[in-house]
């Protein structure tokens, strides 16, 4: 049996939102059991999870291996996504999809739409590792209290990742969330009881417009004390949009004083116009 899980990504100019999801795949898929099959057992996952798969007219992007494994370059961002942990998978395009075989895992990369970009990984067994995607050197991931990730580097916001789903194969919502070590994300899938596969099918997109409120170091360790005192300096900002970050306070509280040792400060990102009229938010932590 085969299960399938992965992440989706959605950016911004200068900066990208992912998010993982997990949906489930149509009963022939169980029957999955070589590359050839791929291509229909994630854009059967693809339709269910998201109205449509990976369109078969777009080549994938191109994978590249070295001595530190598999990896797929964002351009846009300048980042590079490294899939699993193997320096030496089989990696071949199939259809619309940029494939690399690990001993247990199958990871695929797409294109769903112009300026969007989705990954997928096939775990082959119950049993085997959880599928993981390690950001480009000197990326932080900062796990927010809603399961979402803000993810970050030296120059400022890169991505938010946003809360992950998962469905089996059944229809069953499974409980799933993110582990993080270091710059590398891992979707842990509650399998129990499932019926294989249980498809996941990322995406990254560019959107337009966006904002940043930067808190100095006094301001910074004052707004995680509590969400009054967040939304009080955040009120006090002259930047328009900072009284809607207000929303963004109980995350902002959930940062532990130990991430903020040393010349760290609070950042908010906001980008303008997406996800409904409060637009979406992604605090992340940074050198000041």
């Amino acid at each position: 049996m085969k299960t399938q899980s992965g992440i989706r990504i959605a950016c911004t100019a200068g900066a990208l939102a992912l998010s993982v999801a997990v949906a489930p795949a149509i009963a022939h898929a169980n029957a999955a059991s070589s590359l050839d099959d791929l291509a229909d057992v994630i854009g059967d996952a693809e339709l269910i999870a998201v109205g449509a798969p990976s369109p078969s007219t777009v080549a994938p992007p191109a994978l590249e291996s070295e001595a530190g494994g598999t990896f797929v370059s964002l351009d846009a961002v300048d980042l590079d996504v490294t899939l699993g942990v193997s320096s030496h998978a089989e990696n071949s395009p199939v259809d619309q999809y940029a494939v690399a075989v690990e001993e247990s895992v199958t990871y695929a990369v797409s294109l769903p739409e112009e300026g969007a970009t989705r990954f997928s990984a096939v775990i082959a067994e119950q049993s085997a590792q959880s599928p993981e995607w390690t950001f480009g050197s000197g990326t932080q991931l900062l796990l927010l209290d809603d399961g979402s990730v803000s993810v970050s580097d030296a120059r400022g916001f890169i991505a938010g990742i946003e809360s992950p789903w998962a469905v089996d194969a059944a229809g069953r919502s499974l409980d799933t969330h993110y582990e993080i070590s270091g710059s590398t994300l891992t979707q842990v899938v509650d399998t129990t009881g499932a019926t294989f596969p249980v498809v996941a099918d990322p995406t990254v997109q560019f959107f337009g417009p966006y904002i940043q409120v930067h808190l100095n170091k006094t301001e910074s360790r004052a707004a995680i004390t509590g969400y009054a005192a967040c939304a009080g300096i955040l009120s006090k900002s002259p930047v328009p949009f900072a009284k809607l970050l207000q929303v963004a306070c109980t995350t902002v509280t959930a940062i532990g004083a130990a991430q903020l040792v040393g010349n760290r400060c609070v950042s908010i990102h906001y980008v303008v116009g997406v996800g409904g009229p409060a637009g979406v938010w992604w605090p992340w932590v940074r050198d000041c």
